[in-house]
């Protein structure tokens, strides 16, 4: 409260100060708030300015929809400042709605991750504003005797811009989910081949345990026999586990983390139900997914002992559960608190930090949760996804 009540403060003194001049009053006003909301709430720059001016639009199309009202229902609209005040109470309900609308909003569009293609729009619905100001300041009567054309003006340029956004998403987003769908596709087959490959050894199998009992009697027959049924029984229960997970993404995961983790030398277990995952596209499942088990396999590196990796998948009420926990407490505590930041990491390179932010990025958008906890010589990542 305290750091926005500074922001209206300042920006409002700003606005003020410059306003001798309409140009350098909108260049000096906008930049200070963008500046200030950037700098108080640690939000990116790129993305504060394209909030910023989506909103600056929609309260320019609040603003003459209030005014062509008030002249058709009170009387006309001369901009003295008791109307403007009146006026201003609308715009107040208009504002709570967009707080109160936009975390909904969010749960159901993941703009982050199309934020240049939103700035384009943004602009194009920008310059009709600014035009607009610049007309408002030169001749307000020219406005007010053509609000309703230029009402309709913008709110088809606006409907069309807002169309035109979410298709391009959602031809995005397929884009995403295709590729990611072709990426396992190809993992699942290799699933199968190992499969065949196991059946056709089988018989190769049998010679072997035949001829164990040909060359072997007594007590050393049945030791011999055990050891070798036992070591077969395991390595096909580990491939019949994943060919009965039902999700083909997760089967595909926890296939090549299974690899991966053998030639890492870590020990990967997993217990995988099926889930109920409505929310989360493919691509961000995989995504979640990746990013996690791949940050406990990078924190293994370097420990001494058995390392080891599990990962649990179980329904608790509405939420879908996903459970990754890694042997040793990998985290210092003071970065506990940073560790879900973006850019943060407590490894060196480049273009790194970007992954349990993400992976935060859209468990959150669902409704849901991570917790992280550090118990009994493990570091434990919860998911809760809705």
């Amino acid at each position: 409260m305290i750091k926005n009540l500074f922001i209206i403060i300042v920006g409002s003194l700003v606005t003020s100060l410059t306003a001798f001049d309409v140009y350098f009053n909108m260049i000096i006003s906008y930049s200070t708030v963008i500046f200030l909301v950037h700098l108080f709430h640690k939000k990116r720059f790129f993305r504060t300015t394209v909030e910023y001016f989506a909103l600056l639009a929609f309260l320019a199309i609040m603003e003459l929809i209030c005014i062509f009202i008030y002249n058709n229902c009170v009387s006309k609209y001369q901009g003295d400042f008791s109307t403007i005040i009146i006026l201003l109470l609308p715009m107040l309900i208009f504002i709570f709605a967009i707080c109160y609308f936009t975390p909904i909003i969010k749960k159901h569009l993941n703009y982050d991750e199309n934020m240049k293609l939103l700035l384009c729009f943004v602009i194009n619905l920008l310059g009709y504003v600014v035009i607009l100001k610049v007309i408002w300041d030169h001749d307000m009567m020219l406005v007010l005797n053509n609000i309703l054309e230029l009402l309709f003006t913008i709110i088809s340029v606006l409907s069309v811009n807002i169309f035109l956004y979410f298709y391009l998403i959602k031809v995005e987003l397929e884009k995403k989910e295709s590729k990611v769908q072709n990426k396992y596709s190809e993992i699942l087959n290799n699933i199968t081949e190992d499969i065949r490959a196991r059946q056709h050894d089988f018989k190769n199998h049998l010679n072997v345990m035949n001829g164990l009992i040909e060359s072997t009697k007594g007590v050393e027959l049945e030791y011999n026999l055990k050891e070798y049924i036992s070591s077969l029984n395991n390595s096909m229960m580990i491939m019949e586990d994943i060919v009965y997970i039902k999700n083909p993404i997760l089967r595909a995961i926890i296939y090549i983390k299974l690899i991966e983790a053998n030639k890492k030398n870590i020990k990967f277990l997993y217990n995988i139900s099926n889930l109920l995952i409505r929310n989360v596209k493919y691509y961000e499942l995989s995504e979640i997914l990746n990013n996690i088990i791949d940050n406990a396999f990078d924190a293994l590196d370097g420990q001494v002992g058995e390392k080891s990796v599990s990962v649990k998948t179980y329904l608790e009420g509405e939420s879908n559960i996903i459970e990754i926990m890694n042997s040793g407490i990998t985290l210092k505590p003071e970065n506990i608190k940073r560790i879900f930041e973006r850019g943060f990491s407590t490894k060196q390179g480049n273009n790194r930090g970007y992954g349990l932010y993400n992976a935060k990025k859209i468990v959150e958008r669902t409704g849901g949760k991570i917790q992280l906890s550090l118990e009994n010589g493990f570091t434990i990542f919860k998911l809760f996804i809705q």
